[in-house]
């Protein structure tokens, strides 16, 4: 179906001219010369310049990854087995490796960005290097994805001290990278991480046996307490060298139920060598907001949705989930109304709204409104004045 003649900016430049077809729209948004990465580091300088959600050195950038199982899914691009952490198990899917900056009261997301697994066994052996960087041609793993996201943060203004993570980013070549861009890092570890404390060497377990733990009410959860003690400053070592290594401090912490049994333990190294124990725990309690966003990702805005045959559809989709994930982050910081809602309600509110353009009987002119089912908060604080003529309509053909 042939539209009017349209003067719109957005598709005077992609050159559609009078037409729009939804396979032409795919057809963009799947194309591999799109840079979504750009795109996301743009959103993020966006949302760090507001006053509302800027955060400043006291928070923390989050990195982490989550697990998109596709069971049915045989044909779609990239398929390999995953381990789900939830599960407990291999599954057949994708992993997404992401990033976020919280702080006490403030979070928004870095983007989300999936890792594609080798498919041969030349790049499967090329891809066996968790302990060094991708070269040039080589495909990124999880480790260098999360390291862009992180340097995507820093360039675009983020002013935090400090990136968290698990074990599984506790990592000679990747600290050092994080120390390269002028940030400190808080990481779990392996309980038999080798550690260098004086002129002994012993895995970190061995060391907790003596320490004298203390509680910690930053950590304090019904029914359970939370224990900690500081390590001497140690040096984490390189790998089958007991020279070369990073200052660090090492911390332990354990969780207790009410008959005093250990519940839960974490192995923590940073190089804060100043921090108590009550600012490390508060620190890593942070990070539980990347897991929330997993899940509001996966339930509300449709993360493993995609049915894609292509890599680049698959990427586009993820990065239009971090896309949205952003801006409804960014709407419950900005509107005090919105932050009454969690994102679940915010999207079902989002849902049942009517539609923002409206076609008048007198000459099918389009007119903005108010979606009148969401709180009482405005979208737009302007009076409602008529879309220009020759915005309306833009019509969609399906192929």
């Amino acid at each position: 179906m042939l539209c009017a003649k349209t003067a719109d900016p957005l598709l005077r430049l992609l050159g559609w001219g009078t037409v729009v077809t939804q396979r032409r729209l795919t057809r963009f948004v799947d194309s591999p010369r799109h840079d979504w990465g750009h795109l996301l580091g743009t959103l993020v300088e966006l949302l760090n310049w507001h006053p509302a959600l800027a955060v400043g050195q006291a928070g923390i950038i989050a990195v982490d990854s989550t697990t998109v199982e596709k069971r049915y899914g045989p044909k779609l691009a990239g398929t390999r087995p995953v381990y789900d952490a939830t599960q407990r198990r291999l599954v057949d899917g994708y992993e997404i490796v992401s990033a976020a900056v919280v702080e006490a009261t403030r979070c928004f997301p870095i983007g989300l960005v999936p890792h594609r697994k080798a498919e041969g066994a030349a790049q499967r052996a090329a891809l066996k290097r968790r302990r060094r960087k991708a070269g040039e041609g080589e495909w990124p793993s999880k480790l260098d994805l999360a390291l862009t996201l992180v340097t995507r943060a820093c360039a675009a203004g983020v002013q935090v001290a400090t990136v968290v993570g698990d074990s599984a980013f506790a990592v000679m070549w990747w600290l050092r990278e994080v120390e390269a861009l002028g940030r400190h890092w808080l990481v779990a570890t392996r309980q038999d991480r080798r550690l260098r404390i004086g002129a002994e060497i012993r895995a970190i377990r061995d060391w907790v046996p003596d320490l004298a733990l203390t509680p910690v009410t930053a950590g304090t959860n019904a029914g359970t307490t939370l224990y900690g003690a500081l390590l001497p400053q140690a040096v984490l070592l390189e790998r089958h060298c007991n020279t070369l290594g990073l200052p660090c401090r090492p911390v332990y912490f354990e969780r207790r139920n009410r008959r005093g049994k250990v519940v839960h333990r974490w192995y923590l190294l940073t190089d804060q060598l100043g921090w108590g124990l009550e600012t490390l725990w508060l620190h890593w309690s942070w990070r539980w907001a990347i897991e929330q966003l997993h899940r509001e990702s996966k339930q509300h805005l449709h993360l493993a949705a995609f049915h894609a045959q292509t890599w680049e559809g698959i990427v586009a989709w993820v990065a239009c989930t971090s896309v949205r994930a952003s801006l409804l982050y960014a709407m419950r910081a900005l509107e005090p109304m919105y932050g009454n809602l969690s994102l679940e309600g915010l999207v079902a509110a989002l849902r049942q709204a009517a539609c923002q353009v409206q076609v008048s009987t007198e000459g099918g002119q389009g007119i903005a409104s108010i979606p009148p089912t969401l709180p009482s908060a405005l979208l737009w604080r302007e009076a409602q004045l008529p879309l220009p003529a020759q915005w309306w309509p833009i019509v969609l053909k399906a192929p």
